[in-house]
């Protein structure tokens, strides 16, 4: 298996999701500002080559703490995430 490290827009972009994700850490009750952490916790070193980086394995985080927490969500992650990730760009 090859690993494709995100691109250095992606890499941009990706800044900019865990930047909201910190900040709407500030205002989430504490288990889901837990769940929200844990989602995003790893991926700037993977997105520069942990050797652990994976699309799939990042949006299923994201997906994970969406789906847990709907009933409570601010910003969407995922939306964000594919458009970073767009499969038509042909960079997933």
């Amino acid at each position: 298996m090859i690993l494709r490290l995100p691109t250095e827009d992606q890499r941009k972009a990706l800044c900019d999701l865990i930047h909201e994700a910190f900040v709407e850490l500030r205002y989430l009750p504490e288990d889901q500002a837990h769940d929200l952490a844990y989602a995003f916790h790893n991926m700037p070193k993977e997105m520069y080559g942990w050797e652990t980086w994976s699309v799939d394995v990042s949006r299923a985080r994201l997906a994970h703490y969406q789906t847990k927490h709907q009933a409570n969500l601010g910003f969407d992650y995922v939306d964000a995430f594919d458009a970073i990730f767009d499969k038509r760009s042909g960079e997933r």
